[in-house]
């Protein structure tokens, strides 16, 4: 077994690396969960402000708008003066202002006219204030311009707004329709699995293609056969070991949760599946670059690409058509999709099942590919030195 505990002797070498991987790891994934996981549903409740209304038209209209934002919103009275306006903005003691210029009733029934608004500067509460002025602006003026008068449309408008309505959410993957916890860990893991191996791998197979080391193993009494045997040997064990180590991170953390998953095996299986892939992709590596040096700008270069267009780092949903198209050719996407599936759901429909076992059977292919690819490299390159 001389070539397996070399193998293991420059793994040791490198745990400082992997080390270094599993805590970028776990810091992206807390930070990440941190900042998404309390947007539950008690983060769409409707938001109250502290807002002015200058009213310089007196008119109808304008008491209805001023009913109508109560309704929302603290109406506080303020003096039509500009310097207690601004003083009250900058302090947030008021945090919107609308000014109802004179004739603006008759402007706006009649013709075009718009509202002057001061939000206070960079607050995006500002934009809700407008879209609930326009909403009552545009409903009375339809319903003025269909033959009701304008206290009928101010009053049907009131109405309709104090109207409230019962809403259900629909709770399709047990954890009332949010990603699980777990499922953020298996999101990012695609980076840290295949960081840790190409990394790792790649300097195994940099040192044993070694000329000098290479020229030692073929004059020893180790045969060819056991020498690929032992290597074979070598990548099963740091890749179960990378494998379980990764799937060993959401037990300790979400235990309960976790543990309780029915989803809990295609999870398992589909990080299995990404950790073949990222055996095959280190394989390759190390036998196209023979130098330690290119292995950092390699490595990085394909596991932040595929990272940042497959759904690792940026979200499926936002990413563009076209850089999607693109990466259907990569196995990260694959796997992407199918975390995506297990984490959405409770129970898989048939054709949802036939989705997932696809994502299995592709990553299985690219894994094959890698491989496949990497032998006829090295059978050529024998082929050559012979």
């Amino acid at each position: 077994m001389t070539v397996f505990r070399g193998f293991l002797t420059i793994t040791k070498r490198n745990l400082n690396t992997m080390i270094m991987y599993l805590v970028i790891f776990l810091s992206i994934c807390l930070i990440i969960q941190k900042m998404l996981l309390p947007e539950t549903d008690e983060a769409f409740e409707q938001q109250s402000l502290n807002i002015a209304v200058i009213d310089r038209d007196g008119g109808q209209l304008a008491r209805g708008l001023a009913d109508y934002l109560k309704t929302w919103h603290t109406i506080k009275d303020i003096p039509d003066d500009k310097s207690i306006l601004q003083d009250r903005l900058f302090y947030r003691e008021i945090y919107y202002i609308v000014t109802i210029p004179d004739d603006f009733e008759e402007k706006y029934l009649t013709e075009d006219a718009s509202l002057s608004v001061t939000k206070v500067p960079g607050s995006t509460s500002g934009y809700y204030v407008d879209q609930q002025i326009n909403t009552f602006l545009s409903n009375v003026r339809v319903m003025t311009a269909g033959g009701f008068s304008l206290p009928e449309a101010i009053a049907y408008v009131q109405e309709n707004t104090e109207a409230s309505s019962e809403v259900t959410l629909f709770d399709k993957n047990g954890y009332g329709s949010q990603t699980p916890e777990h499922a953020f860990m298996y999101q990012y893991m695609p980076y840290i699995i295949l960081s840790i191996l190409c990394y790792t791998l790649s300097y195994i197979m940099i040192a044993f293609g070694n000329p000098e080391v290479r020229k030692r193993m073929l004059i020893s009494s180790v045969s060819a056969r056991s020498m690929n045997l032992q290597l074979i040997l070598g990548y099963g064990v740091i890749g179960l070991a990378v494998w379980g180590i990764c799937s060993l991170m959401p037990v300790l953390l979400y235990h309960k949760s976790f543990l309780s998953d029915p989803h809990l095996p295609y999870y398992l299986v589909n990080s299995l599946l990404l950790t073949l892939v990222g055996l095959s992709i280190a394989f390759l590596i190390g036998t196209l670059v023979h130098s330690a040096e290119v292995v950092s700008a390699v490595v990085n270069v394909i596991t932040l690409g595929m990272s940042f267009s497959c759904g690792v780092f940026v979200p499926l949903d936002i990413i563009g058509k076209g850089l999607k198209a693109i990466a259907h050719f990569l196995p990260v996407y694959w796997y992407e999709i199918n975390n995506t599936l297990i984490s959405g759901n409770r129970s898989f429909s048939p054709s949802q099942l036939t989705g997932l076992y696809t994502g299995y059977a592709i990553q299985l292919l690219f894994a094959a590919a890698f491989i496949g690819i990497t032998l006829v490299i090295r059978h050529t390159r024998r082929q050559a030195d012979s």
